[in-house]
């Protein structure tokens, strides 16, 4: 379904930023949640989801560990998630 490189939508929650233009989103994984800040180009809205765009560096037993551009309080943008929530972009 998915291959290294791909470009995704990972669930997230969505709060005002404290600079125009950004947010700050927070999203499950599964090693605990990640908070942080992102562009407002970074997030999708599918119906009353919100999505934060990642790309998929690798594909380890149905586990992804994805890219995601902004800066987190407690990584640098990578994490691991399921398939299951990922959204095709």
């Amino acid at each position: 379904m998915f291959k290294s490189g791909d470009k995704i939508g990972v669930p997230c929650q969505v709060k005002p930023g404290p600079f125009e233009g950004e947010q700050l989103i927070s999203f499950d994984t599964l090693n605990g949640p990640i908070s942080g800040f992102v562009l407002n180009s970074e997030i999708m809205e599918r119906g009353a989801k919100y999505y934060v765009r990642a790309v998929i560096d690798s594909i380890n037993d149905d586990v992804l560990t994805v890219w995601v551009n902004g800066s987190f309080f407690n990584t640098n943008g990578v994490a691991t998630i399921s398939p299951e929530t990922a959204l095709a972009a």
